[in-house]
């Protein structure tokens, strides 16, 4: 008796590297494999932004990207979203005696919908009022400096610190700080 043989085929897969988006000047940021390149449509990315930026004070910040089209070998990508690393955060936190979380929903100059939350940072404990005030101020710093500016050059001062920095003079004037940043952020 013969055995029948059956047939499998098999669709070799190619590597095509990843480019980080414009606003991080198109690097590679890694490979990843498929089959065929509408398959990688979609797919996301999370990498260290000190891997990107080229500067290991920004190790404790993980940005995602997200593969929009394929072009040859390449993937171009948008950026989705930004966050400091948990560990980071407990770090931090550990060191502070009053934190200050909020979460919110931005729209930008563009009509982008981005959700922002900022982590401040006391170093002494706080009445609630203080909080409050922290808390308030920060949401209108914020949505001020969105609305005024679209998305990449807002993104653009976020990866360089400029807003963290600002956020954190403008709070400095209702209490001692020791942190002020934009924990995460994220387009919706």
């Amino acid at each position: 008796m013969k055995k029948k043989e059956s047939r499998i085929s098999v669709k070799k897969k190619r590597w095509y590297s990843v480019l980080a988006p414009k606003i991080l000047n198109n690097v590679v940021v890694g490979e990843t494999p498929a089959a065929d390149p509408s398959m990688l449509v979609g797919r996301t990315f999370a990498v260290n932004l000190s891997s990107v930026m080229r500067n290991m004070r920004k190790q404790n910040v993980e940005v995602r990207f997200k593969i929009k089209e394929v072009k040859g070998n390449e993937c171009i990508t948008d950026f989705v979203s930004y966050e400091i690393l948990p560990a980071h955060v407990k770090r931090l936190v550990k060191r502070a005696k009053c934190r200050v979380d909020d979460s919110f929903v931005v729209e930008t100059k563009d009509k982008l919908k981005v959700r922002v939350k900022p982590l401040i940072l006391a170093r002494d404990t706080t009445q609630k009022s203080v909080a409050g005030a922290l808390r308030k101020t920060a949401k209108e710093m914020i949505i001020e400096r969105i609305g005024k500016t679209d998305y990449s050059e807002f993104l653009n001062k976020v990866l360089v610190g400029e807003v963290q920095r600002d956020l954190k003079t403008r709070l400095r004037k209702i209490y001692p700080l020791s942190v002020a940043e934009i924990r995460a952020m994220k387009r919706l």
